[in-house]
Order: C-alpha cells, then sequence, then structure tokens
C-alpha cells in the first residue's frame, strides 16, 4: 500500500499542509523542514507530484483564477483582489495544484473560458467577480466546466460567498446603541449579489433597532462614496451616521469629512464593510463589518479541486458569517 501525506506528516512531525508546502518548495516553509519532509517522503516512497498523478487523465494541476479587469486601475491596485489571490494560491498550493491569473475584460468572453478548459489549460476556474445576471454561468454549465462563485450565488452553481446577515445586524445594534436614529447608507453596486444582498440585510433589521435610514445607490468605489455622501448630508433629517457597502466607499466618506471641515466620530460617525487592510490603518481607524475574504477564496478553491478530483458532486452553497469589527469612526450620536 502506498504512502499517503498524512503518513509523512504523522513520522515527520508537521501538518499535512507543511508536507505539501515543503515538497513543492514554498517560501513560507524553512530549508530544514523541507529537507526533514522530503527525507521522510522519499524512506516512505511518497510521490506527492500532482502532474504525475494526473498524468493520462488529461489533467493540467491548475485553476484559473478570473477577476475583473477594469480600464480605471490595475486589477491588484485594491485590497480586495489580493486578499482572495492570496486565499486561492495557498489552497492551491496545499493541494499540489497551481494558479493561473485571467482577467475579464469582456462580457463576451465565455468561449475563451470554455476553451481554457477545453483545451486542458486550466482544470476548472474560480470566478472571483461575476454579476447575479451574468449569461455566462449557464454556459458553463451546458458545457459542463467546473467552476465556483467566490461572493455571489446564483441557482444551480457552486459558491463560497459571506453572510452579511450577522455582521450587518451587529453594525446596526451598534448604531442604535449609540443612540443613533437617522442614518445614511451608501449601497453597493446592485447588479452583484453582494450590493443587493447587503441593501436587503439593512433594510430587515432597519425596524428592528428603531432606525431610518436614507439610502442611495453606489457602486462600492472611494469616489462614489465621495459623492454619495455629499447627498446624504444634504437630505433633511440629516444622518448621524453613514454605512456603506465596502471599505473603499468608506474611504471616500472620510475623504468627504476632511475636505469639508466634518469631525469623525463627533460629527458623524462611519461604518464601512470587508474589513480589508486600509481600514485598520486610515485615522480614524474604521469600525466595520468583517468580511473574511481570504478564508472565503481559500474555501472556494478547495471546493473547485474536490469538484475537478470527483470529490463533490452535489451543487455546495456555503456561507460564511459575518461579525462587526468596532474601532475608532463611531461615536455617540451628537446632541
Amino acid at each position: 500500500m502506498s504512502a499517503k501525506r498524512s503518513d509523512v506528516a504523522q513520522k515527520a512531525g508537521v501538518s499535512e499542509s507543511t508536507v505539501s508546502r515543503a515538497l513543492s518548495d514554498s517560501p513560507l516553509i524553512s530549508n530544514e523542514t523541507k529537507r526533514i519532509v522530503q527525507s521522510v517522503a522519499e524512506e516512505l516512497k511518497y510521490f506527492p507530484n500532482k502532474q504525475a498523478a494526473l498524468f493520462g487523465k488529461s489533467k493540467t494541476a491548475r485553476l484559473g483564477f478570473v477577476i475583473k479587469s477594469y480600464k480605471s486601475f490595475p486589477p491588484f491596485s485594491r485590497a480586495y483582489f489580493p486578499a482572495q489571490l492570496d486565499g486561492t494560491v495557498l489552497a492551491a498550493d496545499e493541494n499540489g495544484y497551481s494558479i493561473s491569473i485571467i482577467l475579464d475584460e469582456q462580457e463576451n468572453r465565455i468561449k475563451d473560458f470554455v476553451r481554457l478548459v477545453k483545451t486542458k489549460e486550466v482544470d476548472g476556474l474560480l470566478l472571483g467577480v461575476t454579476s447575479i445576471d451574468d449569461a455566462r454561468l449557464a454556459q458553463l454549465i451546458e458545457n459542463n466546466i467546473p467552476f465556483v462563485l467566490i461572493n455571489n450565488y446564483k441557482e444551480n452553481c457552486n459558491t463560497v460567498a459571506n453572510d452579511p446577515e450577522n455582521g450587518m445586524a451587529e453594525a446596526l445594534k451598534h448604531a442604535a446603541e449609540l443612540n443613533h436614529r437617522q442614518i445614511g447608507y451608501i449601497t453597493g453596486d446592485l447588479k452583484y449579489y453582494d450590493g443587493q444582498k447587503r441593501s436587503a440585510v439593512l433594510k430587515k433589521y432597519l425596524k428592528k433597532y428603531n432606525l431610518s435610514a436614507h439610502i442611495v445607490e453606489g457602486t462600492f468605489s472611494k469616489t462614489n462614496g465621495y459623492y454619495q455622501t455629499a447627498k446624504l448630508l444634504q437630505k433633511n433629517p440629516k444622518p448621524t451616521l453613514i454605512m456603506t457597502a465596502s471599505d473603499r466607499a468608506a474611504l471616500g466618506v472620510l475623504n468627504y469629512c476632511v475636505d469639508h471641515d466634518i469631525k469623525v466620530p463627533q460629527d458623524l460617525s462611519v461604518i464601512g464593510y470587508d474589513n480589508l487592510a486600509p481600514a485598520a490603518d486610515v485615522t480614524p481607524a474604521l469600525t466595520t463589518v468583517n468580511n473574511p475574504v481570504t478564508r472565503i477564496a481559500s474555501q472556494a478553491t478547495r471546493l473547485l479541486i474536490d469538484i475537478i478530483e470527483g470529490k463533490s458532486e452535489k451543487v455546495v452553497n456555503n456561507f460564511v458569517e459575518t461579525k462587526l469589527i468596532i474601532r475608532d469612526s463611531t461615536a455617540e450620536c451628537p446632541k
């Protein structure tokens, strides 16, 4: 009986993920640990090479990570996609797979995606950003292309996404406990699952916490957050707290406040959504809903590998809980 990864891990005194990383020469593993793991693997005759294991099965051991390409900024210039990439690369590496980054520049690129899998350039696709009504998803299903949606949901599609329910409920409760009654909310782009779902959850909990809200439609962006803040602060009654569907939009709120001599949180409280890298570093540090983007991407990657390897046959919808992170951008409602 051939040795398994767990056998190597047990004898080497390390975790199974460390075995995978050590044998794929990951920079995350020390040279000494690599030496020990490689020695044990040779002793037990453990040969984990995924390409060799899949030889003859027409597999590549490579996954396509599809992300949106925007004309106005490079795709990895924002914290969201790098956080996704961290999760996909590490999970793929632990399982002997590599990642190919595919830029989604045009809505009609479905043929390109199908071709990538059909011609065995990749074994399956991780879709980082897709709109709810994206017709290409049905075509992927029709062509039997293995794929997983990240932070999106569509019936009959495998997905791993954040569930805003708990985090946004905590955010509204926090606002009520600080005696805010009139809030403003800047939605995300409503053609995306995240934009629609977060707005629906907000509306669900307003009455429970005795809150009223002026709601304006946004796009998740910092620039849009800036201009929507101007609209909200012209409303009557004026909101004493603004929530946004993304941290980037919240940064736009903070920038508007700086430019117009509005003190946060003394004059206006601000709550974001995502808890990505900039949130803790801005002044004041941003109160925000934690969206575990890296963990979600990691789970999506493992799910895709299971689908490719025939370990998952049913459609899987996994929704990961969110929670509120309280920092310095919220305070008692001004008198």
